[in-house]
């Protein structure tokens, strides 16, 4: 079905402010500039939202949903087998990787520091804890870990590989899937590593 003069009206304003806040960042985008870039008037944009904070939570609030599918990869691990676990994490986070970097804009929106974007990223780190803690009773994660320093070290990780990396296209949404699972499921340590560690754990 055809969208509505409305509805394009709208969207066409969402447009508008993702290209202005990722250029200019939030704080740095007022209202007359995101109705001037749309080409359309204040009173307009009015009609569709109370303010610009109202149209960044609408904003993140899509973007969160769709985020929804990767943020639950923890809980679904314990429906795949231990041999599959490293190939369906690189997978997940592939397409994670994927939609930041098909939707450069609003990844900048979202790394950028305002209440709202710190508010998702909050809830992200909830569900990974949340998830995680699930996983330590199954079995799956050491228990001897903290979930919630976990958790953020996981999101600060991605945060990080998708700026330096993915919003660039410097590296592939493949090569960082397949990196960030590789880390999760093996460490920094090799064999040798390994070994070396255990017997000179109480050197010290």
């Amino acid at each position: 079905m055809p969208k509505t003069k409305g509805e394009r009206s709208r969207d066409k304003l969402l447009a508008s402010a993702e290209e202005l806040f990722a250029e200019k960042g939030y704080h740095g985008t007022t209202v007359s500039q995101i109705v001037s870039y749309a080409g359309m008037t204040q009173a307009a944009f009015y009609l569709y939202f109370k303010s610009k904070e109202d149209l960044l939570a609408e904003m993140l609030q899509h973007f969160e949903k769709r985020l929804e599918l990767y943020t639950n990869t923890g809980i679904k691990v314990r429906e795949v087998s231990a041999g599959e676990i490293e190939e369906f994490l690189a997978h997940s986070y592939t397409g994670l990787f994927k939609l930041f970097g098909e939707n450069a804009h609003l990844t900048k929106i979202v790394l950028q520091e305002t209440e709202q974007s710190e508010r998702l990223r909050g809830s992200i780190v909830s569900q990974i804890v949340g998830n995680m803690r699930i996983n330590q009773a199954a079995g799956l994660i050491r228990p001897d870990l903290d979930p919630e320093l976990m958790a953020e070290a996981a999101v600060a990780a991605i945060e990080q590989l998708v700026y330096r990396f993915g919003i660039t296209g410097e590296r592939s949404a493949e090569e960082l899937g397949r990196e960030l699972a590789k880390l999760l499921c093996h460490g920094l340590l090799a064999k040798g590593g390994r070994q070396y560690a255990a017997e000179h754990d109480h050197d010290a």
